[in-house]
């Protein structure tokens, strides 16, 4: 039996499947197709286009990737956005600017054929890092080099200029990154200044959200830091960096730590970071165990727990899993059929 009549029959069998999921819990995940089929059958394709997209707006773990755009002159598929495993739901751009002709019409492509979502995140806490070395720098040299005179004006700045990017390249939305830091023990003095931070940030961000209601937003960081967490309740995700965790007792401490009041407990998403490409690096994407932490965490993430529900999983640099002696992006693939098993194998 050939190639395509495999894939059809399966597809047919997921297609009946994904039309009636309102009846079960779970969901077909979609094998990636050979990418000739496009042209041997487009007919065909287009009906595993379909069957995807549905996939997509279906009940199911959801899958964020960051992804590594730095190269504007590719020499690698790794390094093209388009060729990301389809069952991907959001891409994150890690460089979200000065996007090249190319990169705009491979985001287009898997945005209108497969339904993938591309965003970029807003971090407060590497703005707020950039600002301190400026003044840090500033103040070492002595040669008076220009600093904003106060962190809220670079902040206002930083923020107008960085959330034009959406618009200007049609982003999907943006994932709001804050760390913040606890304020049990801050004088009274550090407590205003960081309330007065944390309120321009969150507030100029809210304003943009009210004029971009069709756009998608996501929580990035630790929610239990921010002293008003009344906009966790408009994200849809809110992805808790973990991507240091080497054991699953670890991860449920994370959570555990993040499960504050005011913060919604139903859409948690676990991060992991995927293994060096420098082969004498046998810590960064591993766990304790020794196993990769992309697969353990997917495991972890696919059971259920008291108190809280983990909606997906994030993958961090997700371009260096593509190369792989079984298939490309073979441990985010496995990832993704752990998160979301197929029905018929039930």
């Amino acid at each position: 039996m050939n190639k395509i009549l495999v894939f059809l029959l399966s597809f047919m069998a997921g297609s009946l499947l994904l039309t009636s999921c309102g009846d079960w819990t779970e969901t077909e995940p979609l094998t990636v197709v050979d990418p000739n089929i496009r042209e041997q059958n487009p007919e065909l394709y287009a009906r595993y286009l379909e069957g995807l997209r549905n996939y997509r707006n279906s009940h199911h773990k959801v899958v964020y990737t960051w992804f590594d755009n730095s190269e504007k002159q590719p020499f690698s598929k790794a390094q093209h956005i388009d060729n990301i495993p389809d069952s991907i739901d959001v891409a994150v751009l890690m460089y979200p600017d000065d996007l090249t002709e190319r990169e705009l019409n491979e985001i287009d492509a898997i945005r209108r054929d497969k339904g993938i979502k591309v965003i970029f995140s807003l971090g407060y806490d590497a703005i707020k890092l950039n600002y301190d070395n400026m003044v840090a720098e500033s103040q070492e040299s002595g040669e008076g080099t220009p600093v904003p005179k106060d962190f809220i004006s670079y902040l206002v700045d930083t923020l107008q200029y960085t959330l034009k990017l959406v618009d200007k390249y049609n982003y999907d939305g943006i994932s709001i990154g804050y760390n913040g830091k606890s304020s049990l023990h801050m004088t009274e003095q550090e407590k205003k200044e960081y309330i007065s931070n944390e309120t321009a940030y969150i507030g100029i961000v809210t304003g943009w959200m009210n004029t971009h209601k069709n756009k998608s937003v996501v929580f990035e960081g630790k929610p239990q830091n921010l002293v008003d967490k009344t906009i966790l309740n408009s994200c849809k995700h809110i992805i808790i960096p973990t991507a240091d965790v080497k054991t699953g007792s670890m991860l449920t401490y994370n959570i555990t730590m993040a499960s504050v009041d005011g913060v919604p407990s139903d859409r948690f998403v676990v991060t992991v970071e995927t293994a060096s490409l420098d082969q004498t690096d046998n810590k960064t994407g591993y766990w304790a165990n020794g196993t990769r932490a992309i697969t353990s965490s997917a495991i972890w993430a696919s059971a259920t727990y008291p108190g809280f529900t983990i909606a997906g999983l994030g993958i961090y640099n997700v371009n260096n899993d593509y190369h792989n002696t079984r298939r490309v992006y073979d441990h985010t693939k496995k990832a993704i059929d752990t998160l979301n098993p197929s029905i018929k194998s039930k």
